[in-house]
């Protein structure tokens, strides 16, 4: 199965760490994505505030239905920052990787190149 069709498990505290090379496998499956300080992190740029602010809500609607949250920041009035980290188990998992593929998959799915 696809990363992006998963569901995040909702207990987070039950998961265990990658190690690193699960983390190398994975982040091989989450183009644009890097392992930063730790965290999977993304930059957007959307070239203005009103596109970055509707993906804030983008993303917290799905973070709201998977029960996986990122570490989100604004930055240059135009590009928002997106990290993953699963903060009980204080490690990546699986649900880090998860809402990473599930972002990629909106963005090609918007773009048509599905």
């Amino acid at each position: 199965m696809e990363l992006h069709a998963m569901k995040c498990d909702p207990n987070p505290g039950r998961l265990s760490p990658l190690t690193r090379k699960e983390i190398l496998d994975y982040i091989r499956m989450v183009p644009g994505w890097e392992v930063r300080n730790g965290k999977i992190t993304r930059v957007y740029n959307f070239g203005n505030f009103k596109m970055c602010e509707e993906f804030f809500i983008e993303i917290a609607d799905l973070s709201k239905r998977e029960g996986h949250y990122p570490d989100i920041r604004l930055f240059e009035e135009k590009n928002v920052e997106v990290s993953f980290y699963t903060y009980p188990v204080g490690s990546l998992t699986v649900n880090d990787f998860i809402m990473a593929a599930k972002l990629n998959f909106k963005e090609k799915f918007k773009k048509g190149k599905l």
